[in-house]
């Protein structure tokens, strides 16, 4: 074994011994938290709460640092930014100059701050889910980026309508759904839904040069939708994910007729990213 090899072990040890005390030490405050007066108990659990929230978490990329509230499954999004979708991260890096990005199904929203390092990005995040969009609106303040970054708590689809999203509140970073398929999640939020032509159109919402849609299973709605904004010359490249499916092919041909056509796709987790571009 090299010398670099039992260097690289024993950070392994030692970081393994420290996440196991860290675990001891949080369960024996938890039972400490449940264990006090009603009265005490409310404060000292929302106090050690807030504290934790407002401890973000630093992440390098090539176009700067970020920040990212540690709630849930978000930590996992963000030291994953650059290796998990590394075909969505080279896409954001060809933006032009002085260009408008919707991330649609923004979730915690690691892709859309990390377009809006570029300072001559404006950025319209969008996603459903209350849990997700308190944290997409945490990191959007603590990065302020509150001037480049505009998030809305909507969903898209064909029109204006009010459907039920399949979601815990306590399951934060997670993929929630509108389908009705079985999900592990037993809560529900009713959630706005407007069409993307109804946000250009009647909101008055920029309209994108770039958008990312990653919706699964909603795509083809969210799509509908949009044929005005998506039919404008200004919309220049959608990246989307999308199974080989019908649903897929229907996409497709309706982007074409849109005068879209596919210059790539990445697979990765059964899906793939396919990026279409105006012809």
């Amino acid at each position: 074994m090299t010398e670099h090899n039992e260097t690289v072990d024993n950070d392994h040890e030692r970081v393994h011994r420290e996440e196991i005390y860290a675990k001891k030490e949080l369960a024996l405050l938890l039972y400490r938290l449940q264990n006090l007066p009603d009265e005490s108990r409310a404060r000292m659990q929302g106090r050690v709460t807030q504290e934790l929230v407002a401890e973000t978490m630093r992440v390098e990329t090539p176009r700067g640092a970020l920040s990212f509230v540690l709630l849930g499954g978000a930590g996992g999004r963000a030291i994953t930014l650059l290796t998990r979708q590394p075909a969505t991260i080279a896409w954001i890096n060809g933006f032009a100059s002085d260009s408008v990005f919707w991330d649609v199904g923004a979730n915690v929203g690691v892709y859309g701050l990390y377009a809006a390092l570029r300072s001559d990005t404006r950025v319209i995040a969008i996603e459903p889910a209350a849990v997700n969009y308190f944290l997409l609106s945490a990191n959007c303040e603590a990065n302020k980026f509150d001037r480049r970054m505009q998030c809305l708590l909507v969903g898209l689809g064909r029109d204006r309508s009010v459907a039920q999203l399949e979601v815990s509140q306590f399951a934060a970073a997670k993929s929630f759904s509108f389908l009705g398929k079985e999900q592990p999640y037993e809560g529900r939020q009713t959630a706005l839904i407007v069409s993307m032509d109804q946000l250009v159109e009647e909101y008055g919402v920029a309209c994108p040069n770039y958008i990312k849609i990653d919706v699964p299973g909603i795509s083809e709605d969210v799509i509908a939708g949009g044929e005005s904004t998506l039919r404008r010359p200004e919309v220049r490249e959608i990246h989307i994910e999308l199974t080989k499916s019908k649903a897929g092919q229907r996409i497709a041909e309706t982007l074409a007729r849109y005068g879209f056509v596919a210059s790539g796709r990445d697979e990765h987790g059964g899906s793939g990213d396919v990026t279409f571009v105006r012809k």
